[in-house]
């Protein structure tokens, strides 16, 4: 009976059955391992260009607080 077992080989069903038994996993890591590098380089884009947008909001209410202040200046003149 061992002999009967180291003797035997594997025919390509067998062999199709076991590359996919090993391969759809790895593949499958290796998929949500890139998925999850994406989305952190993604996040990171999206705090920058966030905080572009914060400064530059910044800047327009500035100017929007100088130029009230320059027309109620001239109001009251």
């Amino acid at each position: 009976m061992i002999n009967e077992i180291l003797v035997f080989t594997p025919g390509a069903i067998e062999v199709l059955i076991i590359l996919i038994v090993l391969c759809v996993p790895i593949a499958l890591v290796v998929l949500f391992v890139r998925y999850l590098s994406r989305s952190s380089r993604e996040r990171q884009k999206m705090r920058l260009e966030l905080g572009k947008l914060a400064d530059e909001l910044e800047q327009v209410r500035k100017q929007a607080e100088k130029a009230e202040k320059r027309d109620s200046s001239l109001r009251s003149e």
